[in-house]
C-alpha cells in the first residue's frame, strides 16, 4: 500500500514536471493565435497613443512623457520579436509529422512554445502599463526667448546696432528708452531686437517680451513675466498678488535677464510688478518703447534714442515693398507718381505701409494720380488712412489736459511743412485765450513753453534748427501726417469744416469762398494769394483769421462786416504789400489780438479806440514811421510792441503808454533822449524789450535800483543801444563795487551795444542770466568789466555764468574783457574781430573744464597763449568739416596757411 502511494506520488510529481513543457508543445497552436490577437490589440493601442501624442505635440506647447516614450519603444521592440516568432510558428506548423498532428522536432517545438508563452505574458504586461498612464504628454517649458514674427526692416539698422551695442556691453546696465511718434517703427525695431537675441547668445538667462499699451494691467504683465520664468499655472494660481510679486522678485534676483517692454504710455514701476530693477550687480537690462520722451525720463532711462521717420530713399523702398512689385517694371508716370506719393507720407512707416498696400495691384496712372491728389487735399478719404489717424490719435488722447490738446490742434492753422516761430505760436495761444488770463502775460509765456515742451516730448511737434546769416534759430515743425491727423480731429473727425487753411488763389474765388461758411478758424498763407476779390458770405463768422506772407495789397471794403461781433484774433503780419490800415478793423468789437507786424502800414486811425476789448497790439518791423492819429491810451492793452519800428509822434505815444493801467508787456524802440529816460524812469514794471537809437544828446541813463526789488526791471529781456556816441554811463545807484544781493536786470538775456561812448560795461554784473553780448564800434571802450570789482564779488554776481556768445568787433582801445578769470559755461563762443589791443581772454586753462570756441583773425591767434597739448578742433568760421588736433598744431596751421580768420573749438 505504501509502495503504491509512493508510486502514485512519484508519477504525480513527474507529471507536474512534464505537464508545463508538454503544454508548450500541445498548446502551441492556441498560444500562437492568442499571441497574434494580443499583438494586434497592442498594436492598435500603440497607434492610438501615437495619434494622441502627435496631436498634442503639434501645437508646440507639449511633449510626450518619458513613460509614454519608453512604452512606445518597448511595444516597437516587442512587435519586432513577435514577427520573428510567428514566422517560426508558421514554418513549424507546415512540417508536422504523423498526419500533421505532431511536430517533427519536439525540442524545437518546446523552445518555440516557451517563447510564445513569454511573449504572450509580455503583451499582457504592456497592456497593463498603458492603463497606468495618467498623462500622455507634459507642457513644454517656455524657451528662453520666443521668436516673434516680423518682416525685414527698412531704415532701422543704425538704431538696431546702437541698442545691440548697449546690450552687448557688460559694463552698461539699466534701461534704454526708445521714443518716437506713433507708427514710426518702434515695435518693429523691438521685434528685431528680440529675434536678434534669439539668434545670438549674449549670456542672458532669460529674455521676456511684454506689451503694456495705454490701459496698463499689472496683473497681465506679471502673468507674462511668470510664463517667461516657467512658473506653472497651478503654482501661480495658488499665490496671492503679494506672494506673486515677492516670488518674481526672488526668482529674477538670481537671473541675468533682458526685459523688452513695448508701448509704455506712463511711468511703470517695475518693482511693483515684481521685476527687480536692473543694476550692475545683476547685469540685467530693460529696453522699452514709448511715444513720449518724458516717459523715458520718468522711467529713469540711462540712455535714450529717438526713432525718427525714414529718409526719402528708405521711405521709397518701404513703399515699394508694400506695393508688392518693383517700380522699375512700372509705367514711367507711375514711377514718378509713386515717388510723389511716398514723399507725401514724409517718411512715416505706418503711412507708407498703409498707402503702399492700398496701391497694390493698381496698374493705371490715373489711379495713382487720384491717390496723390487725395493725399494732398483729403487724406482721410483714402483707404486705410482713417485707421492710421486712429492709431496716431492715441498720442493726442494721452495729452494731460484739454489746454494742451487745444494748443496742439491750433498748430493746424500753419501750412504744411511750415517752420513755426515758437514765440509767435505762444503769443497766438495767449491771444486766443488758450492759456488763461492775458493780464499775467509773462506767466502765460512760461505756461506756453511748458505746453510746447509737452507736445515735443509727446512727439507731436518737432524741433528743427535753421541757420540764417550765420545764426542758429530753433523752429517748431509739425509732421505732415500728424498735421493731417490733427486737422481731421479739429474737423470732428472729418465731418465738419471748422478749420480752413488756404494757400491757393482759386480758393479765394467766389466759389472757393462759399465753403468758408462753417469755419471757426481760417488762415490764408503764401505768395500765391495776391488778391482778396470780395467779402465772404454773410454766414461767415470766424473767431480767428490769419492772413500771412501773401501778396495781398488791400482788403476789400466790407470784408470784416460779417465778423464784427465774433472775430477775436486777427493776424495780418508779413504782408509787405498792405500799405494802408483796413478801416473795417475798427468795427471788430470783440477783437482781442491784432498783429500788423512787418506790413507797410504807416498810419493808425483814431477809430482804433473803438476796439474796447483789444489786449494785444503788435506793430513790429514796420517799414515806415508809424503815426498814431488818435489817442491809444483808452485801449485796454496788456501787450504793446513796436519793436524795430520807428514812431513818428514818439514822445506822445510814450506818454500815452505811460497812462495805460493794464499794460504789462512793452517792446519799443525810441530815438529821443526824453523818451529813453522816461522808459527807464516809468516803465520798470512792464518793459520787456527796449531799443535806444541815434540819441545824440543822451549822456547817461540814471536807474533807481531798489534793494527790495520793487523798482527792478524784472521783465527786461532784450536791451539795444545803437549810435548813442555821447552815452558813457549807466548810473545804477547800488551795486557797482560790491556784489549785488538784488539784481537790477534779473531777466536780461540779450544786450547789443553799437557805436556808443562807454568806457566799460561794469553794470552787466546786474544781469546774471545774460546769454548773448554783442559790442561793436565802441571807440573809447578799454575794458568790458572795469576796475573796482574784486574777484570774489564777480564770482558772487554770476557774471557771464550763462553766456552763450560774446561778440566783440572793432574796439580799437580794448585791452581786457576782465582782469580776473571768469567761469564761463560749457559751449560758450567768442567772436573777436578788429580788437588788436586784446591779447588775452579771462580764461583759465586749468579752470576751463568745459568746451568753448573762438573765432578770430589770423594775427590775433599769433598772440594767444594756451596749452599746446590741449585737444582742439580746427576749421573755418562757418560750420563745415573740422579736424581734431592739438592746439600747437592748430596754431602752426594758422601761421602757415593763407587764411584770414579761423575757428578753434577747445574740447573738454
Amino acid at each position: 500500500m505504501d509502495f503504491a502511494n509512493s508510486l502514485l506520488q512519484l508519477v504525480s510529481n513527474l507529471w507536474g514536471l512534464a505537464s508545463k513543457p508538454l503544454g508548450y508543445i500541445c498548446n502551441l497552436k492556441d498560444n500562437v493565435e492568442a499571441l497574434r490577437k494580443a499583438t494586434g490589440d497592442l498594436e492598435a493601442s500603440s497607434e492610438d497613443v501615437k495619434a494622441k501624442v502627435e496631436r498634442e505635440e503639434e501645437g508646440g506647447g507639449a511633449q510626450r512623457t518619458n513613460q509614454v516614450e519608453n512604452w512606445l519603444g518597448e511595444v516597437q521592440e516587442f512587435e519586432g520579436g513577435v514577427d520573428q516568432v510567428l514566422e517560426e510558428a508558421r514554418e513549424c506548423d507546415r512540417i508536422k509529422c504523423f498526419s500533421r498532428c505532431l511536430p517533427q522536432n519536439c525540442w524545437s517545438s518546446y523552445k518555440l512554445g516557451k517563447r510564445v508563452d513569454r511573449l504572450l505574458n509580455e503583451a499582457r504586461e504592456l497592456q497593463g502599463k498603458k492603463r497606468e498612464f495618467s498623462n500622455f504628454t507634459s507642457p513644454l517649458p517656455s524657451p528662453v526667448i520666443l521668436a516673434i514674427p516680423t518682416v525685414k526692416t527698412v531704415g532701422l539698422n543704425i538704431l538696431l546696432n546702437e541698442v545691440w551695442k548697449w546690450l552687448a556691453d557688460e559694463k552698461k546696465t539699466g534701461m534704454f528708452g526708445l521714443y518716437g511718434m506713433g507708427g514710426v517703427g518702434k515695435t518693429t525695431l523691438m521685434k528685431q531686437i528680440n529675434n536678434e537675441l534669439l539668434c545670438t547668445n549674449l549670456k542672458f538667462d532669460v529674455v521676456i517680451w511684454v506689451v503694456v499699451s495705454k490701459q496698463v494691467n499689472e496683473d497681465n504683465i506679471r502673468d507674462v513675466v511668470r510664463k517667461g520664468l516657467n512658473i506653472k499655472d497651478e503654482i501661480w494660481d495658488g499665490w496671492s498678488q503679494n506672494h506673486r510679486v515677492h516670488h518674481l522678485l526672488n526668482i529674477l534676483a538670481e537671473k541675468k535677464f533682458v526685459l523688452l517692454i513695448d508701448d509704455v504710455w506712463a511711468r511703470l514701476d517695475l518693482f511693483e510688478i515684481g521685476v527687480l530693477p536692473p543694476s550692475p550687480k545683476n547685469g540685467s537690462k530693460v529696453v522699452f518703447t514709448t511715444r513720449s520722451k518724458q516717459v523715458c525720463h520718468q522711467m529713469g532711462a540711462n540712455e535714450t534714442c529717438e526713432v525718427s521717420c525714414l529718409k526719402p530713399e528708405e521711405a521709397l523702398t518701404l513703399f515699394e515693398k508694400n506695393i508688392g512689385k518693383s517700380l522699375e517694371n512700372c509705367d514711367d508716370d507711375i514711377q514718378r507718381l509713386a515717388k510723389d506719393i511716398a514723399k507725401e507720407c514724409k517718411g512715416l512707416p505706418l503711412a507708407l505701409i498703409t498707402v503702399g498696400r492700398a496701391m497694390a495691384g493698381r496698374e493705371h496712372p490715373h489711379e495713382w494720380h487720384y491717390v496723390l491728389t487725395t493725399l494732398r487735399n483729403k487724406p482721410h478719404q483714402l483707404s486705410g488712412m482713417e485707421e492710421v489717424y486712429h492709431i496716431l490719435e492715441f498720442s493726442y488722447n494721452s495729452l494731460s489736459d484739454s489746454i494742451i490738446k487745444f494748443c496742439f490742434l491750433y498748430c493746424c492753422l500753419f501750412p504744411e511743412d511750415y517752420l513755426i516761430d515758437s514765440h509767435d505760436l505762444i503769443e497766438l495761444w495767449i491771444g486766443e485765450g488758450l492759456l488763461g488770463d492775458t493780464d499775467d502775460v509773462y506767466n502765460m509765456r512760461k505756461s506756453g513753453e511748458y505746453v510746447l515742451g509737452s507736445l515735443k516730448m509727446a512727439c507731436l511737434l518737432e524741433s528743427e534748427t535753421v541757420i540764417k546769416l550765420g545764426l542758429q534759430f530753433v523752429k517748431i515743425k509739425m509732421h505732415d501726417v500728424i498735421r493731417d491727423m490733427a486737422t481731421w480731429i479739429a474737423r470732428d473727425h472729418g465731418k465738419k469744416n471748422k478749420l480752413l487753411v488756404i494757400e491757393r488763389e482759386e480758393d479765394m474765388s467766389t466759389k472757393g469762398m462759399s465753403k468758408w461758411g462753417e469755419a471757426e478758424k481760417v488762415s490764408l498763407w503764401g505768395k500765391w494769394i495776391s488778391n482778396i476779390h470780395r467779402a465772404p458770405l454773410g454766414c461767415f463768422q470766424p473767431k480767428t483769421l490769419i492772413v500771412r506772407e501773401t501778396n495781398v495789397m488791400e482788403v476789400p471794403r466790407g470784408f470784416f462786416e460779417s465778423m464784427a461781433a465774433c472775430l477775436m484774433v486777427l493776424d495780418l503780419s508779413n504782408n509787405n504789400n498792405i500799405m494802408s490800415f483796413p478801416k473795417g478793423i475798427c468795427n471788430l468789437i470783440s477783437l482781442q489780438y491784432l498783429n500788423l507786424s512787418r506790413t507797410g502800414i504807416r498810419e493808425l486811425p483814431k477809430e482804433i479806440s473803438n476796439l474796447t476789448r483789444l489786449r494785444w497790439l503788435l506793430l513790429n518791423n514796420t517799414r515806415k514811421f508809424l503815426i498814431f492819429k488818435g489817442a491809444i491810451a483808452s485801449l485796454p492793452l496788456n501787450v504793446f510792441s513796436s519793436w524795430e519800428s520807428s514812431l513818428e509822434n514818439e514822445e506822445e505815444v510814450v506818454e500815452e503808454l505811460g497812462r495805460m493801467q493794464g499794460l504789462t508787456d512793452l517792446s519799443i524802440k525810441v530815438n529821443k533822449s526824453s523818451s529813453a529816460l522816461k522808459i527807464f524812469q516809468s516803465f520798470q514794471r512792464c518793459i520787456r524789450r527796449v531799443g535806444i537809437e541815434n540819441c545824440e544828446g543822451l549822456t547817461h541813463i540814471p536807474i533807481s535800483h531798489s534793494l527790495k526789488g520793487s523798482g527792478n526791471f524784472s521783465h527786461l529781456e532784450v536791451f539795444y543801444l545803437h549810435n548813442c556816441r555821447m552815452l558813457v554811463k549807466m548810473e545804477i545807484n547800488q551795486g557797482i563795487g560790491q556784489a549785488p544781493n538784488c539784481y537790477c536786470f534779473p531777466s536780461l538775456v540779450e544786450v547789443h551795444i553799437f557805436d556808443c561812448g562807454f568806457l566799460d560795461l561794469s553794470w552787466l554784473v546786474h544781469a546774471p542770466k545774460l546769454q548773448s553780448l554783442t559790442i561793436r564800434h565802441c571807440n573809447l571802450m578799454e575794458k568790458i568789466i572795469g576796475d573796482g570789482i574784486a574777484r570774489e564779488e564777480l564770482a558772487g554776481s554770476g557774471l557771464f555764468s550763462r553766456l552763450k556768445s560774446l561778440s566783440i568787433e572793432d574796439l580799437p582801445k580794448l585791452r581786457s574783457i576782465c582782469d580776473h578769470a571768469l567761469l564761463f559755461p560749457q559751449g560758450v563762443e567768442f567772436l573777436i574781430v578788429g580788437c588788436r589791443g586784446l591779447r588775452k581772454l579771462p580764461l583759465d586753462s586749468n579752470g576751463m573744464k568745459g568746451s568753448f570756441s573762438i573765432v578770430a583773425e589770423k594775427d590775433w591767434w599769433e598772440e594767444f597763449e594756451w596749452d599746446p597739448a590741449a585737444r582742439v578742433t580746427f576749421g573755418g568760421p562757418n560750420v563745415g568739416k573740422k579736424e581734431e588736433m592739438t592746439y600747437g598744431e592748430a596754431a602752426r596751421k594758422i601761421k602757415d596757411e593763407s587764411i584770414y580768420y579761423a575757428r578753434i573749438g577747445f574740447l573738454a
